[in-house]
């Protein structure tokens, strides 16, 4: 019997007729549903179709007497722990021991007392019932300790004694406990036994469960186990121990993704704005100076251009090591006695480096840092039979006269970095005032694209995104575009900081944002009806006082439907108010827009803080798609980008796909979709939508998706 019957039912086995019917007639009136056998073996036929949960068995009996039934049902699985009830005229100590021997419950010696047999046999199927829930539910317990992937160890506060008490084979913990037959604390590792021990009072004192990690070196490998201790009994507590060794180390990849350049391996914009952040708190604090280095390679697009990105990052990783010897070598470090933390050196991206400077006690210690910086980048390059003189444009800004603030000290260190290029470039500037009005060409630019705002100048062109699942087209991206009346076609990349600049970007990106939502519109009615544009949300119209009402708004203006507008907003800007952002975001999700994280691994992403997003996608900045074929570093952080977005359950987008060979290693590794030239190139409305309805009315299969994009 696996489980117990709610209807309670007795089983009287005698062969005397008159007292089977007295014995039921009590069990009856005791609530029991009554079946009846005149010897054991009738009584042995009929255990399967009766399922008793109470037996009354009298000794002596012809066939086979009451102790050879009761050992006979007790053999059987199923009824191991069925009360049985010995009925015996024999009233001897021996009779009444081979009873229990045999497997009885309890007895009733004859003559029997019908009044108190009912009772005496509703208490006794009421303990076997509570007996049998016992049972049940340790087995229970058992199944699961075994089933949890921990080892699960059973700890004597007082006596230090350890036993294992669930978790398989091989799982964490086990070359702690080394399988050794009897183990204490005092077998643990010092460290690890004193601090379970401090844990123990302080989970025993407040009841409640206390979490912890703790390392071993296993060998060349060190193995990082996280404990859970929860309270047991009074002196006894349960210890989980699970492996999170992988965990750790996907940890650590995304740690060193997020806040180091995967190239150099120097800390990266958000690392360098973190420490300058810190460094002005403490400058603030201590009423000393600091100073932001603002270094650019003169002309290093060239050598990309002409002798390719391979060949560039070769050399970037040889500059950007020569610096750090430098800074190292430095008598301003001899002086401070100090480490190189305190002139943080990072790679902001591209030819772009920044060194902070700490504690200075001159204005004159910058600019000989600087001149040193110089004199060793602008030492010859021997790189693949060629050499290489490569000269760097430094801008100085100091702290607190140049700035005050994080912004304001950097810009104004880029400020004067432009101005060294302006002067004939391999030089350094010192930030002053008048470097603050850019050129006329830039004021003009400036102008020109109010009027372009104004008069509505601008275009949107559209680029697909492709699955690589299906072969379908996901949706497109808007991507703004602007055409001078002189210059022709000016960049984003030019016209966009312009926008930053000048204040202009919310006026831009509302243009943006109406400009799409029309479209969507304007599909509406064709084929294209429920295709998806996305937009990029700058970091200044995201931090807009009423982000969620301006997009709201927009959607109510046109009818359109949320699902058909995709955001797209830079990780570096989701984590400047990461606490705010979760909010605003929330909000547009619950309205029915997909959200999506733009240039993934160029930012400063916290994964506590990742997990919150309540976000849908995952862009992989194409600096990491470039050369994917040729570069296995790029592979493998793809690879960590795809499997860390697949445990959070978000898609991936791969944008800037330029060749075949990239989609066939994004398939690998399991990417979702691609964006980029190879498959489409941004195009005005009208191409894009005929392109996209061409390719729907094709057959499409994953397996052809290389020969269909090419």
């Amino acid at each position: 019997m696996s489980e117990r019957k709610k209807t309670p039912r007795a089983l009287v086995v005698d062969d005397d007729p008159t007292q089977r019917k007295l014995q039921s007639a009590a069990l009856e009136q005791a609530g029991l549903i009554v079946s009846e056998a005149e010897n054991g073996r009738v009584a042995l036929d009929l255990l399967d179709d009766v399922q008793p949960t109470l037996i009354l068995l009298d000794v002596e009996m012809p066939v086979m007497d009451g102790f050879d039934t009761c050992k006979a049902i007790r053999q059987q699985p199923d009824y191991r722990d069925v009360p049985i009830i010995m009925i015996t005229g024999n009233g001897d100590t021996e009779s009444i021991d081979k009873a229990y021997k045999m497997g009885a419950t309890d007895f009733v010696a004859k003559p029997i007392n019908w009044s108190l047999l009912s009772h005496r046999a509703r208490y006794v199927h009421r303990a076997g019932d509570a007996s049998f829930g016992l049972r049940e539910s340790e087995a229970k317990n058992r199944a699961f300790i075994q089933a949890i992937p921990d080892t699960v160890l059973v700890i004597d506060r007082r006596s230090g004694e350890i036993e294992r008490v669930g978790g398989g084979s091989n799982q964490a913990g086990d070359s702690l406990i080394m399988n050794k037959s009897r183990l204490t604390l005092d077998d643990l590792p010092k460290k690890l036994a004193a601090s379970w021990r401090l844990q123990f009072e302080q989970v025993l004192a407040t009841g409640q469960t206390h979490r912890g990690e703790f390392s071993r070196t296993e060998g060349d490998e060190t193995k990082h186990y996280e404990t859970r201790i929860v309270p047991f009994t009074a002196n006894r507590l349960l210890v989980m121990i699970r492996d999170i060794s992988e965990q750790k180390q996907t940890s650590a990849r995304v740690y060193q993704l997020a806040y180091f350049d995967t190239l150099t391996g120097l800390p990266n914009r958000q690392s360098f704005l973190t420490e300058l952040s810190t460094a002005i708190r403490c400058a603030e604090k201590n009423s000393t100076m600091l100073s932001v280095l603002y270094l650019d390679l003169d002309n290093f697009k060239r050598i990309n251009d002409s002798l390719g990105h391979s060949l560039g990052d070769e050399l970037l990783k040889t500059i950007s090591q020569r610096i750090e010897n430098c800074i190292r070598a430095d008598d301003y470090v001899a002086r401070l006695g100090k480490s190189q933390s305190h002139l943080h050196l990072a790679r902001l991206g591209g030819d772009e480096f920044t060194i902070l400077l700490t504690d200075l006690k001159s204005p004159d210690e910058p600019e000989a840092v600087a001149n040193r910086i110089t004199d060793a980048v602008c030492e010859p390059i021997l790189q693949d039979g060629h050499e290489f003189v490569i000269t760097p444009s430094i801008g100085i800004a100091n702290y607190p006269e140049d700035g005050q603030d994080i912004d304001t000290l950097v810009k104004n260190a880029d400020v004067a970095m432009y101005s060294a290029k302006e002067s004939g470039k391999n030089s350094c500037r010192q930030y002053s005032g008048t470097m603050s009005v850019r050129s006329l060409e830039h004021l003009e630019l400036e102008h020109s694209l109010r009027r372009a705002i104004l008069n509505d100048d601008l275009e949107l062109h559209y680029q697909p995104k492709l699955s690589l699942d299906n072969g379908r087209i996901t949706g497109v991206e808007a991507l703004l575009r602007w055409t001078h009346p002189e210059r022709g076609a000016v960049s984003p990349a030019k016209f966009v900081p312009v926008a930053e600049d000048a204040g202009l970007i919310i006026d831009l990106s509302d243009w943006v944002l109406h400009t799409t939502c029309k479209q969507i519109k304007a599909w509406e009615s064709g084929p294209l009806r429920n295709l998806p544009i996305a937009i990029n949300l700058s970091g200044k119209q995201f931090k807009h006082s009423d982000m969620y009402r301006v997009v709201i708004n927009a959607i109510q203006q046109y009818s359109i439907d949320p699902s058909t507008l995709d955001l797209e907003l830079t990780e570096s800007e989701l984590m400047r108010d990461a606490d705010g952002t979760i909010g605003t975001l929330t909000k547009l999700k619950e309205a029915g827009l997909s959200l999506i994280v733009d240039d993934f691994g160029t930012g400063y992403s916290s994964l506590s803080y990742l997990k919150k997003f309540p976000i849908d996608a995952l862009k992989i900045d194409r600096s990491f798609v470039m050369d994917l074929d040729k570069s296995d570093d790029n592979l493998s952080i793809c690879a960590a980008i795809v499997a860390l977005a697949h445990s959070l359950n978000l898609r991936v987008i791969a944008e800037g796909v330029e060749a075949e060979d990239y989609v066939y290693l994004l398939r690998q590794i399991m990417c979702n979709e691609i964006q980029g030239y190879h498959f489409c190139r941004p195009c005005n409305a009208e191409d894009v939508a005929r392109f996209v309805i061409e390719h729907m009315q094709q057959e499409r299969s994953p397996v052809s998706i290389e020969q269909d994009i090419a």
